[in-house]
């Protein structure tokens, strides 16, 4: 028998509970977002009630609301999980080496200096 190596995700994030909260944490009425996304407020108050939304619909919350839903639930993927997105912290990480390297040297002079008024 085959061993099947991708595992069915059991327990996904609820979409619906993930924007009802965001709207309520930023104060804003459900009938503000669906006059933006040109909607019933009916629409959007069954959003608020759905497990899931098409990509499309989600999108167009993140561009209404300002908020990156889809790094929401990036966030809640194990850490192991690949992704095609650029690394953010790629200018972070060569800065840090750049520091250690000078760190480094700014070891090595004062030892140098130490050593030559130690003598002196």
């Amino acid at each position: 028998m085959a061993t099947n190596k991708f595992k069915k995700q059991k327990n996904s994030p609820h979409i619906g509970e993930m924007l009802s909260e965001r709207i309520k944490k930023r104060r804003i009425s459900k009938a503000a977002v669906s006059r933006v996304l040109q909607r019933a407020p009916e629409t959007v108050h069954r959003f608020t009630k759905r497990p899931s939304l098409q990509t499309e619909i989600l999108w167009q919350l993140c561009t209404v609301m300002k908020h990156n839903f889809f790094a929401d639930l990036a966030a809640q993927l194990p850490p192991d999980f690949t992704t095609n997105a650029p690394d953010s912290t790629l200018p972070l990480q060569e800065r840090i080496a750049v520091l250690e390297e000078e760190n480094r040297v700014l070891k090595t002079k004062v030892e140098t200096l130490m050593a030559v008024v130690g003598k002196g």
